[in-house]
């Protein structure tokens, strides 16, 4: 057997597993019951502890194999995290950080190997390249076409009919179609789109001089003069600095704004706006029904603000310990101790928790790893597991089941009570009764009185 096992390599594991799997649908009645080996908690079926879980739900199978961060997913076409977080495939994404990337859409597709890359759109065709040698990428980073020759001695960028070229990025650059200009970053550069829009700096960042929007209605100018002056005007809206940020004032439409001394001191008003704020000691600030506030920063912080008629809430102390609701979902961790969540009358309470983020993957994942009490409400079915089911029990109605480890199990069902030893070796319950693992139906209804020999007749 060892010189077997040794074959697999580093599929070893894997290989272990789905012996496991196998052995416990080839022989139901023994090894199900066989804790750390196997176990059951509500629908989902857990092996080696912590380790191997699956379970299917709504015609949807979920598969996880956490020694190797490994989950699978089969609704949207099938979802596979391996190495969470680095790996993820599934029909629209797939990527392994930092060597593999791959985006499918109708409308385009990539495609990224280490600095290979290659991909096509409908709309502008194919491209690919090896960077930093050569190579072209069409409809990407918000561009019409991008390209490189032994960047960053040579690049260029195409979008809305302007073309910017550039030669030793980012100290050179030619701008030509429908923009015209050029830069010696960072002593001097203009760049410039008659009707709309006129930039210049001189030293970047300290002088920039801009006039943007100029085919609109609130054309923008823009001013910056670091750190001694700024400013950004408009029609609708005026910011102005002096030494910025730490001397600021804001208007719009809405509200107007102070800094003083930023971000120590600051206020606001407006017509449905007040804010006052002495950081890090009190802040408070609303703007129509939403507010937002924090006492001795990051002590506690709380904001609730609203969607349409939905309220969202969420407050935390040190920043990790949080009080989150939305719409009928609620989420309280208390970091290292335990973390709730519910949605509508279901629940999850898990104990310790030690990651406190919230995520598909990483409660899929990893929580399970260092969870040792759980409990779970689902569908109006209770269900509680401690270290990693050494004992478990699950409650719907007046029916409940209770397990410790292999060692025993009792329950209670349509009113009757059972229990069974060493995982079905020895068992009785109204329906049957176990002897070595090996089921007899029990004869529930007893035959008539006048059919027992040498009882017929007396009856009367």
């Amino acid at each position: 057997m060892p010189s077997t096992l040794k074959r697999f390599g580093p599929f070893k594991p894997l290989f272990l597993c789905g012996l496991l799997l196998f052995l416990s649908a080839l022989f139901p009645c023994s090894l199900r019951a066989v804790w750390p080996v196997s176990w059951e908690l509500g629908e989902e079926k857990r092996f080696l502890g912590p380790l191997v879980s699956y379970d299917e739900e709504n015609d949807e199978r979920h598969f996880v194999f956490r020694p190797l961060l490994f989950s699978y997913d089969s609704e949207e076409g099938g979802t596979y995290n391996y190495l969470f977080p680095l790996g993820k495939s599934s029909p629209k994404k797939s990527y392994f950080i930092p060597i593999y990337m791959a985006q499918r859409s109708e409308e385009a597709s990539n495609t990224a190997f280490l600095l290979f890359f290659y991909g096509t759109s409908k709309e502008a065709g194919s491209y690919g390249g090896f960077f930093p040698v050569a190579g072209m990428l069409k409809k990407r980073f918000t561009n019409d076409e991008m390209g490189f020759f032994l960047w960053p001695l040579y690049s260029y960028t195409k979008n809305e009919g302007a073309t910017k070229t550039n030669i030793a990025w980012p100290f050179f650059s030619v701008y030509s179609g429908a923009e015209e200009g050029f830069k010696a970053w960072p002593l001097y550069g203009t760049r410039s789109r008659p009707g709309v829009k006129n930039t210049r700096f001189f030293l970047w960042p300290f002088v920039i001089k801009e006039e943007k929007n100029l085919d609109t209605d609130n054309p923008i100018d823009v001013l910056f003069v670091l750190p001694f002056y700024m400013q950004s005007v408009s029609r609708l809206h005026e910011t102005k600095g002096v030494l910025y940020p730490l001397f600021s004032y804001r208007r719009n439409e809405d509200k107007e704004e102070w800094n003083y001394f930023w971000p120590f001191l600051s206020s606001s008003e407006g017509k449905e706006t007040k804010g006052f704020s002495f950081f890090p000691f009190y802040s408070n600030e609303t703007v129509g029904r939403d507010r937002k506030s924090y006492f001795l920063f990051p002590l506690y912080s709380e904001k609730e603000w609203y969607f349409k008629d939905a309220r969202y809430y969420q407050s935390s102390v040190l920043i990790i310990n949080r009080h989150i609701e939305e719409e009928d979902r609620t989420f309280i961790n208390i970091w290292p101790l335990f973390e709730y969540k519910s949605q509508d009358d279901d629940y999850v309470f898990l104990a310790p928790s030690l990651l406190p983020f919230r995520g598909r993957g990483l409660e899929r994942i990893i929580k399970p790893l260092f969870t040792l009490y759980e409990q779970r409400r689902q569908e109006g079915r209770l269900m509680t597991s401690l270290l990693y089911g050494l004992y478990t029990r699950e409650e719907e109605d007046e029916d409940w089941k209770m397990r410790f480890a292999f060692l025993l199990e009792l329950s209670r069902q349509d009113g009757s009570t059972g229990f069974e030893v060493l995982g079905g070796l020895f068992g009785i319950d109204a329906k049957r009764i176990k002897v070595l693992y090996i089921p007899f139906e029990r004869d529930i209804d007893p035959p008539p009185f006048s059919s027992i020999p040498g009882c017929r007749g007396r009856a009367a």
